[in-house]
């Protein structure tokens, strides 16, 4: 086999363990006096894939205690073969997860856990973004919008906090995730028929983490936002409150955390 044939086997080996294509990946290892190469290739097997469910097992701790360790062991192995990690930093790992268990037969019945897990992720990625300025990205602080003459403030274009995300679920999982935190104490009833909720995950410039609730006018606003949408184009759009209130909160709360003028 050349090296780009055995480096596959030996991926297939680890990942998809057959007998066949534990053979395969053997054939580049060499057994010693107290192990068979095969031995040796479940070694590094149990490593690797040790060392992977343990990251998810990191970053969506929420999944697993709903579902139990073994459980979740079980569940993700499946993702290991079939998203293998394309990043040397094992913290940018798992991103398909919530996806994936969508698709889990087994976890049907369990037709909230990928929204959880989307928020878990949600958390991780706000929890770790970079303290990016936005002056660094073409945009000014918000403290400069005084300085904008009037005939320029259809142009602006404000942007949101970069840790921050936006998501809408069937179910209040916010609750779900609040009651299954380890410091936690109240309460731990959740009532799945308390109907769908939108959210923004995020991370506030005292660095404290976030997931807010917000009203469907509250996530039509801050989608057009995200979506790089001109102050004029947010001002036609229909708002049971008017932008004059929408906007300062989010100001004030730094959710808005800069802006830039825009091609009209």
């Amino acid at each position: 086999m050349n090296l780009k044939d055995w480096q596959e086997a030996f991926y297939r080996g680890i990942f998809d363990p057959t007998q066949d294509n534990i053979q395969k990946a053997c054939e580049g290892v060499d057994s010693t006096d107290n192990l068979s190469a095969e031995e040796r290739l479940g070694i590094y097997r149990g490593s690797i894939l040790g060392g992977l469910t343990s990251g998810l097992s990191g970053i969506y701790p929420v999944c697993e205690k709903l579902v139990g360790e073994q459980y979740f062991t079980q569940m993700v192995s499946g993702y290991l073969k079939q998203y293998p990690s394309g990043s040397p930093d094992l913290g940018n790992y798992g991103e398909h997860l919530p996806q994936y268990i969508s698709d889990f037969q087994p976890a049907k019945e369990l037709f909230y856990l990928p929204d959880v897990a989307k928020v878990e992720w949600l958390w991780h990625q706000a929890f770790n973004a970079a303290e990016t300025p936005a002056s660094n990205q073409g945009f000014l602080p918000v403290s400069e919008l005084a300085n904008i003459a009037v005939e320029d403030q259809a142009r602006i274009q404000f942007c949101l906090n970069p840790s921050a995300s936006l998501m809408k679920s069937d179910y209040p999982v916010h609750k779900i995730w609040a009651v299954n935190q380890n410091d936690y104490e109240g309460d731990q009833t959740v009532n799945l028929d308390d109907g769908e909720t939108n959210l923004i995950v995020w991370r506030s410039q005292d660095f404290g983490m976030r997931i807010d609730v917000i009203n469907e006018d509250e996530l039509k606003f801050l989608t057009a936002i995200n979506q790089g949408k001109l102050f004029a184009e947010i001002a036609e759009m229909s708002f049971s409150l008017p932008i004059s209130e929408l906007l300062p909160p989010y100001i004030q709360m730094g959710l808005i955390s800069g802006f830039r003028l825009g091609k009209s």
